[in-house]
């Protein structure tokens, strides 16, 4: 572990960090070659410690993790997610966990994953309707929308594609809100002024009615859907008999679409610019397909992919 932390020092002595707040990414990735995987850069009022060391990680995440606390961006993500998994920590967050993780059981996955495959099959096809007519496709929008239609199906059983284009637009937009809130804080009095706090206020509280009328539906009907709401419903603590009330469920609801849908659009998009680039790995991956998946004429999946 390293014993000494190499600091950053910008060209701005009255706006410490400007660099990183013009892009975060770029400035991350290039001062880390430049200074190795463990250095520290002011930051406005505070100090930020970029660790790509992996000793150091451990030492933060896994050994030493009640030492530490969720940064102030956490406060941001508040204002949509609530606190739900991803923005709660200490005995809250042990206790939602302990509520939450019944719902990922391999027996109760296993039901989620074939209404997903349901779904992934019948986006594929609409996918090869688009390629047969010469259309130019956004893989990576392409992909959002896969992944927010199997989200949306998984936790609510919702195939209503008005319903999936408007949760889809409130979380996007709902999303960059918070990021612009959290690279430029200095910039938030403005969203007062401008009218983009009371938009976003507005989605959300279109996307509370929403779920809440899904959670009051859900607990009147007799034969509830098998998605992951019905299953967060009838979660209990094992240690206190404890369930959730509809506040922790709209958070935990909310907070699986958000981080449930794009991470694994991006993952899928990079991906199949990848295997573009690779066709050995390909050749490959179509085997696999067949050995795994058995005949490929019999999963629409397996042969739009292997096409």
């Amino acid at each position: 572990m390293p014993t000494t932390v190499p600091v950053f020092k910008g060209k701005n002595p009255f706006l410490p960090g400007a660099e990183f707040l013009r892009n975060p990414y770029e400035f991350t990735i290039n001062q880390s070659l430049q200074m190795g995987d463990f250095y520290m850069m002011p930051f406005l009022l505070r100090k930020i410690f970029v660790i790509t060391n992996h000793e150091v990680v451990a030492h933060v995440l896994q050994k030493n993790q009640k030492n530490y606390v969720k940064s102030p961006a956490y406060r941001q993500l508040r204002l949509a997610l609530g606190t739900g998994l991803v923005t709660s920590e200490g005995e809250h967050w042990r206790r939602q966990r302990r509520l939450v993780q019944p719902a990922f059981y391999k027996t109760q996955l296993e039901d989620l994953f074939r209404g997903m495959t349901v779904v992934a099959e019948k986006y594929v096809e609409e996918l090869a309707e688009k390629s047969a007519l010469g259309e130019n496709l956004d893989i990576s929008k392409e992909m959002m929308a896969a992944t927010a239609r199997i989200v949306l199906k998984t936790l609510f059983s919702t195939e209503d594609t008005a319903d999936i284009n408007e949760m889809y637009r409130v979380m996007m937009d709902s999303q960059d809100y918070l990021v612009f809130r959290t690279v430029k804080p200095y910039l938030i009095p403005f969203a007062y002024l401008n009218g983009q706090h009371r938009k976003f206020k507005k989605d959300i509280a279109w996307f509370d009615a929403y779920i809440f009328k899904l959670i009051n539906e859900r607990r009147k009907d007799p034969n509830p859907p098998n998605d992951l709401l019905s299953m967060m419903l009838t979660s209990k603590d094992e240690e206190t008999g404890e369930v959730m009330n509809d506040r922790a469920l709209r958070d935990e609801a909310v907070t699986l679409f958000a981080a449930g849908h794009e991470t694994s659009a991006t993952s899928l998009t990079w991906t199949l610019w990848l295997l573009s680039q690779h066709p050995d790995v390909v050749r490959k991956l179509r085997i696999e397909i067949e050995t795994v998946l058995g005949d490929p004429n019999g999963c629409q999946v397996s042969r739009i992919c292997a096409s």
